[in-house]
């Protein structure tokens, strides 16, 4: 008898640790056949009602997909042709992030005294202040629509930002930035410092908001690199050109289940050296990426990108 009273003492005691895990994962309310989840991009498994999502695990969604999870009183519903992930940190100021990288969600978030969910997207991140709300992502821009609570959205490459009230939503373009709409009244957008996306659009591996850093950092190189040799009798100059590129292949599926692949490219670098008493020259070769995202019928599509460089110095 007392063996089974210290036995039930210990379940007592270890009960509101597994309580309080529990209720920090997101588990599956429902779902469709076509619903796959992977850990690692590379194996997909499926998805069914009443398991627990790992975290940080990527969850893909077939043309005919659908899956619902939910935590506590918050639920995320992926609707067809959506890839996302959601990664818990309870460390972290931001304690959920979900990374959305195409397809749609329709998100309910508790309201907190501080934000704590952020839904990062290619072209836009949103900051969740206790909503109900939506986000679609594609090739070229995203978009979130409230119905009920207010969302901060940010445009990474225009540094644009606006407060999304019930019946207002905003858009971002990869071209013409952000646009704003509402059924009575438009949200205002103001100014931000740029910045750059996590998560790249379906198709390619440049993130938003990089291409001013690349031509910044290249203008300030150009300026200050490189200074000619001379003396009395003579001069050298070196002269160089680094030429690469890249190119990844996109997987596409047509049927049943899901996939996923990705490609690559790696930069190429030229160097040429003078082997006379000449400066040196030093070229560098523009990358070129690609990846390519697609669902696939029970199997996984791989794209691969490659990048080569070569450089050449010439005397005069």
């Amino acid at each position: 008898m007392s063996t089974i009273f210290r036995i039930l003492i210990a379940a007592l005691i270890l009960l509101p640790t597994a309580v309080f895990a529990a209720a920090d994962d997101w588990r599956v309310v429902k779902a469709t056949d076509q619903v796959k989840y992977t850990v690692d991009r590379t194996n997909w498994q499926d998805l069914r009602a009443g398991e627990v999502v790992p975290n940080r695990a990527w969850v893909s969604t077939g043309p005919r997909g659908r899956v619902q999870l939910a935590r506590g009183v918050e639920s995320i519903t992926f609707q067809p042709n959506t890839l996302a992930a959601i990664c818990t940190n309870e460390s972290a100021a931001m304690k959920t992030q979900i990374y959305q990288q195409v397809g749609s969600l329709d998100l309910e978030i508790e309201k907190r005294s501080q934000p704590h969910t952020t839904v990062q997207t290619p072209y836009l991140a949103a900051v969740v202040k206790g909503t109900i709300f939506h986000v679609t992502a594609d090739r070229t821009k995203a978009s979130v629509a409230v119905d009920r609570g207010l969302v901060q959205v940010t445009s990474f490459a225009s540094g644009q930002r606006s407060n999304v009230a019930p019946g207002q939503s905003a858009t971002v373009d990869k071209k013409v930035g952000m646009t704003v709409a509402g059924r009575l009244s438009k949200p205002e957008i103001t100014s931000v410092a740029p910045s750059v996306a996590q998560i790249p659009a379906v198709g390619t591996t440049k993130l938003a908001g990089a291409t001013a850093e690349a031509k910044s950092s290249s203008s300030a190189t150009s300026k200050t690199s490189g200074s000619n040799a001379s003396d009395d009798d003579s001069s050298s100059n070196g002269k160089s050109n680094g030429n690469s590129s890249s190119n990844g292949n996109s997987g596409n599926g047509t049927s049943g289940g899901n996939g996923n692949s990705g490609g690559n490219g790696n930069n190429g670098n030229g160097n040429g050296h003078s082997d006379d008493s000449g400066n040196s020259g030093n070229g560098n070769g523009n990358s070129g990426n690609g990846n390519g995202n697609g669902n696939s019928g029970k199997g996984d599509n791989n794209g691969g990108g490659n990048g080569g460089g070569n450089g050449k110095g010439k005397d005069k």
